[in-house]
């Protein structure tokens, strides 16, 4: 068993884990075969590995590129994919198998090897420093959550999949490991299966030292939302329901966060959000590459970045802030009608450049630069707390990693002395392909707050929090007639933003909350299996991708086959028999 079980410790100890619970802390020096799964230390250094496997890009790590191809948001990073040009050899495809399959297949062999230990009684004279029952059944019940994490994730891009448990060692069989795929509704029961053993063995709470750990509210919120995919709204209900009502006692209680901004800008060992149920831990150390991929050439010392950009229409599905709908047209008569160009003249400037090589507006020329501001200001407070949008501000760093502020002016090229260019003090596109576009300010790092590190972001990364449930939930009420409950989760949401009460009813309100999570959880990951969940993504994701001028860039398509993602080429050579399973129209 301590054999089988030395390669995940080594991978433990080699991946630079990060969180609030001191794993980061172990070296390969302090792991063995003759002592591994026999202290009570040797147990956190097992899950070391299973939750640091959470963090690679394609697991987890990099979530937030789904929403790159949906509509709420472009990008370089997989633009092929954005416009239909996949095939089953693409790169993300694999990424995402492997790196997904990793996870169930960490947590499986330390279930293999935790099942074995002969652990003590807390109360033995002889337990202190020692593996007890309760830590062992602890530590079996996180495996079982991150395993069901997995094969959630894995339904919901491939459909029916092959599924190992801790019975299949795949170290044994990296050539050759066919199984009959089961079906997804197999795979949801054996998913189910182990959550509400999760609930059953883990903690409501754990103490500070260990946020990050999976805990019996995360398993009812994963649970919950288990169901709801499946169409079980009044198991969902149950489950969410229980977090609302129970999940707030302890150390890592949760609730909606007062700060909207401060969900997304936690970071420091021992710190974390209210808002977060289940969230991916990160250090000033080793962070997530929200910043390298979603930051802009201002954040990242003038390194070309900003591989994924809002889009024009998530842009304009915050509302004014008495939640009334925007229209352009309110601000700058005439601009819904107008070409690219004439919008450019109703809102572009020129620029000059000090002796010292700063940028300052030159000539307002034609622009109300007013109006366009207040286009923005004006509107549901998320939406620059999520986007950093023309004539405002940017706290970044110039070349030298000093903090600078940036103005972000939308610059006529073809009248002005001067270029708008970082290295002056002004935001642009780094490709200049995208330019004038929006940009993420949501996860990016600003000016020096981590204190010094700025290609991977420290934020805790949420895989679960609490306004996603209380939206969710909504979702769930409002599918099974309840309306008036569906209204309030929805408006405790929008309340802590300060936005008015919705009292919609039927699929007005249905509608309004699919919205809703667009406006409250952009740049997360969620809209991608949102929308094809609701079995809407082959109508909302296709059409042209435009400039704030409404120049088109590319044009996204989404195919029918994309609703069920291909077994990658790698793996059919790998394991040839699952070729008779490839997905249809792939």
């Amino acid at each position: 068993m301590k054999k089988i079980i030395y390669s995940i410790l080594a991978l433990a100890s080699s991946i630079a884990l990060t969180g609030c619970w001191g794993l980061d802390y172990y070296t390969k020096a302090a792991l063995s075969e003759e002592t591994f799964l026999d202290r009570s230390s040797d147990v956190d250094k097992l899950m070391a590995g299973v939750y640091g496997q959470m963090k690679s890009n394609y697991c987890f790590g990099y979530d937030f590129l789904f929403d790159s191809v949906t509509d709420i948001a472009i990008g370089s990073n997989k633009q092929a994919y954005d416009q239909g040009q996949s095939t089953y050899s693409d790169s993300w495809f694999q990424s995402c198998w492997q790196q997904t399959y990793n996870l169930a297949n960490y947590a499986n062999a330390a279930l293999r090897n935790l099942k074995n230990v002969e652990a003590m009684d807390p109360d033995d004279p002889d337990a202190a420093g020692r593996i007890t029952t309760t830590q062992r059944n602890q530590a079996i019940n996180e495996c079982k959550i991150l395993r069901a994490l997995a094969y959630f994730r894995l339904i919901n891009l491939f459909g029916d999949i092959p599924y190992y448990d801790e019975t299949w060692d795949t170290s044994a069989t990296f050539m050759d490991r066919f199984v009959t795929p089961s079906s997804v509704a197999e795979v949801r029961e054996k998913i189910l299966a182990d959550l509400t053993d999760a609930i059953n063995g883990l903690p409501v709470a754990w103490p500070t030292t260990s946020y990050g750990r999976a805990t019996q509210t995360a398993a009812y919120a994963l649970r919950g939302k288990v169901k709801l995919f499946s169409g079980d709204n009044a198991g969902a209900i149950s489950d969410f329901e229980w977090v609302v009502s129970n999940g707030r006692s302890g150390a890592t209680s949760v609730s909606l966060d007062p700060s909207y901004r401060n969900v997304f800008r936690v970071f420091g060992v021992g710190k974390r959000s209210p808002e977060m149920i289940f969230s991916i831990q990160n250090s000033n150390t080793n962070g997530m590459a929200t910043t390298t991929i979603m930051g802009n050439k201002a954040s990242l010392r003038q390194m070309a970045t900003d591989g994924m950009n809002p889009s024009t229409k998530l842009v304009e599905m915050y509302e004014k802030s008495d939640g009334g709908k925007f229209d352009w047209n309110e601000y700058l008569p005439g601009w819904n009608e107008a070409t690219p160009a004439q919008r450019q003249s109703m809102v572009a400037i020129t620029i000059k450049t000090d002796a010292a090589g700063v940028a300052y507006v030159d000539d307002l020329l034609a622009a109300d630069t007013t109006a366009m501001a207040r286009a923005y200001r004006e509107r549901d407070p998320r939406l620059m707390v999520s986007c950093i949008t023309p004539y405002s501000t940017y706290l970044g760093t110039t070349a030298g990693s000093k903090a600078q502020t940036f103005n972000y002016w939308l610059v006529d090229a073809t009248k002005s002395i001067s270029p708008a260019s970082v290295g002056n003090g002004t935001m642009i596109n780094w490709s200049g392909v995208y330019t004038p576009s929006y940009f993420v300010r949501k996860f990016v790092i600003e000016g020096n707050e981590t204190g010094g590190e700025y290609t991977n972001a420290p934020y805790e990364w949420p895989v679960i929090r609490y306004a996603d449930v209380l939206l969710m939930l909504a979702e769930a009420y409002n599918a099974t007639g309840n309306d008036t409950k569906a209204q309030d989760c929805l408006n405790q949401v929008r309340s802590r933003v300060g936005m008015p009460a919705v009292s919609l009813t039927g699929t007005e309100l249905r509608d309004y909350i699919r919205d809703e999570r667009a406006r409250e959880l952009p740049f997360e990951g969620h809209r991608f299996f949102d929308l094809r969940r609701w079995g809407i993504a082959s109508q909302v994701i296709p059409g042209q991708v435009k400039t704030i001028y409404g120049e088109v860039i590319y044009t996204k398509a989404y195919p029918d086959k994309y609703n069920i993602w291909p077994i990658p080429s790698v793996e059919l050579d790998r394991t040839p028999a699952f070729k008779e399973f490839q997905k249809p129209g792939w």
